[in-house]
């Protein structure tokens, strides 16, 4: 799917946060001994102007919160983000989306700890 097409469809679901979970590592433990998998938390919003969140929040605090969140939930006892990434999707629909436009912030990184395998 394209850029352009990807990030019109993030005008349909601002607000929405999304985890993926990476658990095969072929029995492979982390650095302290323990099973790990890797963690991917994208949060989705609409902003006004490149500063005003209109709907959703994809600031690093809040990508960060979601992410941790994610992890306490499935029982982890230690996390490490490893990558952050922000996107601005202006150029989706000019000159309107220059003004308003989708967002999408990822946090990437290990998760030890957890009860899933």
């Amino acid at each position: 799917m394209s850029r352009r097409l990807c990030a019109f469809l993030l005008i349909l679901c601002p607000g929405c946060v999304t985890h993926t979970h990476a658990m095969r590592f072929n029995g492979v433990p982390g650095l302290r001994g323990e099973p790990v998998e890797y963690q991917s938390t994208t949060a989705y919003s609409f902003n006004a102007l490149f500063v005003f969140s209109l709907w959703g929040h994809t600031d690093l605090e809040s990508v960060v919160d979601d992410f941790t969140a994610e992890a306490g939930a499935r029982g982890a006892t230690r996390v490490h983000v490893t990558e952050t990434s922000r996107s601005v999707y202006w150029y989706i629909l000019p000159p309107l989306s220059f003004f308003f436009h989708p967002v999408a912030a990822t946090v990437k990184g290990t998760v030890e700890g957890t009860s899933s395998e």
